[in-house]
């Protein structure tokens, strides 16, 4: 393999952040569970992905007000692995309900595509983006946000 070809990177969701519990006002803490996809190409078009659940087994509460609304120093690799100029990072969230319909947070979607050298870094509100871009940064969503890493494994 070339210095030019595949490189072996690694995506790691250091935290999360509730800003609308999806409960009524009565309720303070919502019951959440997330999952991670991410994929990327190979040389050729080998597809590499990898898929992720957490909490592993059952939920987190997890308050919508902010002295609690963060699950912080997560630091979950949600991907390892060889790509060449192409990644989507995609998280899902969902508020679990008993008596309806699971509410689900808003779907997380970012496309990376040239040298991989130019992905590296950190990707969270505000973190990434010039100071002269409007603020309609993909890490914060309406009802949710996150953070994550870029880096060389």
């Amino acid at each position: 393999m070339t210095e030019q070809s595949a490189k072996r990177i690694k995506v790691v969701l250091q935290w999360l952040q509730i800003l609308d519990n999806l409960e009524p006002a009565f309720k303070e803490k919502g019951e959440f569970r997330f999952r991670s996809k991410v994929w990327g190409e190979r040389e050729g078009g080998t597809k590499i992905i990898q898929q992720t659940q957490f909490p592993e087994k059952g939920y987190w509460s997890i308050s919508d007000h902010p002295a609690w609304n963060k699950k912080d120093k997560l630091d979950r690799v949600v991907f390892e692995g060889e790509v060449d100029e192409h990644l989507v990072v995609e998280f899902f969230g969902e508020e679990l309900d008993t008596f309806s319909a699971n509410d689900q947070l808003d779907h997380y979607q970012r496309e990376f595509r040239g040298p991989v050298e130019g992905w590296l870094g950190r990707y969270g509100p505000g973190e990434d983006l010039p100071e002269d871009v409007p603020s309609d940064d993909p890490e914060s969503m309406t009802n949710w946000r996150i953070c994550y890493i870029i880096e060389r494994a």
